[in-house]
């Protein structure tokens, strides 16, 4: 059965009561991505003139901006009254349950072939951001629907899949959390501070290789933007990579292995290693370090997301850390060899692990992948 997704879905733009409430959750488009939630907890009276929608779980958000960066989630199980989104997120609501299966929407929604589908859209546009709207873009496309219990199985085969993934996050969710907690505890006692400049081997501002010659793009070298960053601490794969042509038209961008990456443009702070040889994007200053200082380094620079912030406030809309106020950060690190190799010791098993469940992550993406693209 062939339908107009308008005729089963609604974008929802209801506003949120702010009656008798001193505190929201609100939800931007940087807080979505790729089916997870955060937000800011903020007083109502601070909140930004974009904070409006409000909505309810089943509900799906979508970014309106840039579809190829993985805006999107399904509002599920969280107490909704507490949560303001952007208007620049669509809220879609899925209005005929009779045909339409709600995760099977989503799933449709977020694919491969959609997310394409939307980010040419988008792109077809004039203006300053590539950006999709309902009316125009989500509307008008034509689904074609199973049953509603071919649906259910699709998509119970595809949350098998969800689920495993979601586990991953979580452990190492709890990995990180327990290593930083161990880290504060041993960092408490160290009084000794170095900036990065005179801890790093060398401090790498990316650059981005021309984008009017095509060839410099391809697969084979990735290439981190701060999109890639969200929610990662090592990062093996990005939504773009460059060819062999373009990383080396720029040869001493290239990062090695175990590299910290630090964002320091637009959303500043954002801290991640490198699983592989990659090339980033000027947005991102990165330090090769001696691997003895690898762990309590990052640490330190995740914990320093807020200073980080603030540095690069500037006044501007844009946030802007330049290089020579980040090489001027200061840090702490031990200055004692058995301190050093003690902390280590504890923390290299810990980081394996996250890695490796970031790689079996990475496979379980693709096997996703392939099925959406089978379904959808």
């Amino acid at each position: 059965m062939k339908c107009k997704l308008g005729d089963l879905v609604q974008s929802i733009s209801d506003t949120y009561d702010f009656k008798g409430k001193y505190s929201v959750i609100f939800v931007n488009t940087s807080d979505v991505y790729d089916g997870n939630i955060s937000g800011v907890k903020s007083n109502i009276n601070k909140l930004p003139g974009q904070a409006k929608k409000s909505i309810e779980n089943d509900d799906i958000l979508f970014s309106e901006i840039r579809p190829k960066n993985k805006r999107f989630a399904l509002v599920e199980k969280i107490d909704t009254k507490k949560y303001v989104v952007s208007t620049k997120l669509m809220v879609l609501r899925n209005n005929n349950h009779k045909l339409l299966d709600t995760k099977y929407l989503y799933l449709y929604l977020t694919s491969p072939t959609m997310i394409d589908y939307f980010q040419n859209e988008a792109e077809s546009r004039s203006g300053t951001f590539p950006q999709i709207t309902f009316k125009d873009n989500v509307a008008n496309v034509e689904i074609d629907l199973p049953s509603l219990k071919e649906q259910q199985h699709i998509v119970q085969k595809i949350n098998t899949i969800n689920e495993k993934i979601v586990l991953n996050n979580q452990i190492n969710d709890n990995l990180l959390e327990l290593i930083s907690l161990i880290w504060n505890k041993y960092s408490k006692d160290i009084k000794f501070k170095i900036t990065l400049q005179q801890l790093a081997q060398n401090i790498i501002t990316g650059k981005t290789p021309n984008t009017k010659i095509k060839e410099n793009y391809g697969t084979d070298i990735p290439f981190v933007k701060i999109p890639d960053m969200h929610n990662k601490v090592f990062i093996d794969e990005t939504m773009q990579s460059l060819s062999l042509l373009g990383a080396n038209s720029q040869k001493s961008k290239y990062l090695p292995p175990n590299s910290i990456m630090v964002s320091c443009i637009g959303t500043p702070g954002l801290v991640s290693l490198t699983g592989t040889t990659v090339q980033t994007n000027q947005q991102i200053n990165s330090l090769i370090l001696k691997p003895k200082y690898l762990y309590c380094t990052f640490l330190e620079l995740k914990s320093l997301k807020d200073k980080i912030g603030n540095l690069g406030s500037g006044g501007t809309t844009i946030k802007n850390l330049n290089k020579s106020d980040f090489s001027n950060l200061e840090i702490t690190v031990p200055d004692r060899e058995s301190i050093l190799d003690k902390f280590n010791n504890i923390a290299r098993p810990i980081f394996d692990q996250i890695h490796t469940n970031n790689i079996e992550t990475k496979k379980l993406m693709q096997l996703k992948a392939s099925l959406l693209n089978k379904y959808f």
